[in-house]
């Protein structure tokens, strides 16, 4: 029986976590939609879809798009409102600064090209012009 007890009162210590994970305190600031929103200057990816040399598909974005809360991993995704909303994702691995995802996106998404712009969900967002596109397209 104190066997029993204990492990109740480990799955209720496992359960608090999880869900306090979930809890308010735990979620992103969301934009206030009726106050005026600053919008934010960000680079805009697209999520690449690529075969890898066992023929595999993987979508990959850049490491710096990511951000983590705990142990979850998430990015903004740009929707066609021109809103950054977080979407939580499945991380695969990383290299050279892009990262597999396994999970969570799809192969032509828009996703904010740094997560340490400041952004907070459900905030408009301007796509940044770096100086090549804007030389490119006066050419």
């Amino acid at each position: 029986m104190r066997v029993t007890g204990k492990i109740i009162t480990m799955l209720l210590l496992v359960l608090s976590a999880l869900f306090g994970a979930c809890s308010d305190k735990g979620r992103l600031p969301k934009a206030n939609m009726e106050q005026e929103t600053a919008v934010a200057e960000v680079s805009i990816v697209t999520v690449e879809k690529r075969t890898d040399p066992a023929g595999t598909t993987e979508f990959v974005i850049p490491e710096a798009a990511v951000f983590r809360r705990g142990a979850l991993t998430g990015v903004y995704v740009v929707g066609g409102d021109g809103r950054a909303v977080v979407r939580w994702i499945n991380p695969g691995r990383s290299a050279n600064g892009e990262l597999v995802v396994l999970g969570g996106l799809d192969a032509g998404e828009q996703v904010a090209g740094s997560a340490s712009v400041g952004l907070v969900d459900g905030a408009p967002v301007k796509a940044q012009v770096s100086e090549t596109n804007e030389r490119e397209s006066h050419e």
